[in-house]
């Protein structure tokens, strides 16, 4: 006999005894055991989230001095040069960030080396006139 076939005898068994005692005896079958996989209790939905990673702490270099009419923006290994324009079309004004030129950081580093202070901000706007070609 097999171990499945095991409740279906513990009732049939426990029907006889209930017809021979006096006192009905309520014929259940055993509660299933739960099967044990680990020994940890179980985990709560929040901890089954996954949660987001942080990328990796990066140095934030210090983008050169801001002079009116220009922006720097970030890129690669260094920072690009934007002019703003505004342009008016049809009663619309538009801001415009065409490139000029790139500043690299080892560039950026060796104006810094050689210019400190306000003769750095000279240095600064004196590499932009040299490198925006719009000027005239």
């Amino acid at each position: 006999m097999r171990a499945r076939d095991a409740p279906e005898i513990a009732l049939s068994q426990a029907a006889n005894v209930q017809t021979s005692a006096s006192e009905p005896v309520q014929a259940s079958a055993p509660n299933r055991a739960q099967s044990v996989t680990r020994n940890e209790k179980p985990a709560k939905s929040s901890k089954l989230i996954s949660k987001r990673t942080r990328k990796p702490a990066q140095k934030r270099a210090k983008k050169p001095v801001a002079v009116t009419g220009y922006h720097w923006r970030q890129h690669g290994a260094g920072w690009d040069l934007r002019k703003d324009l505004y342009v008016t079309s049809n009663g619309l004004r538009k801001r415009k960030q065409p490139y000029l030129a790139h500043l690299s950081r080892e560039a950026f580093r060796e104006l810094k080396r050689a210019h400190k202070g306000a003769a750095l901000e000279k240095a600064i706007a004196q590499w932009i006139a040299d490198h925006d070609r719009t000027e005239t």
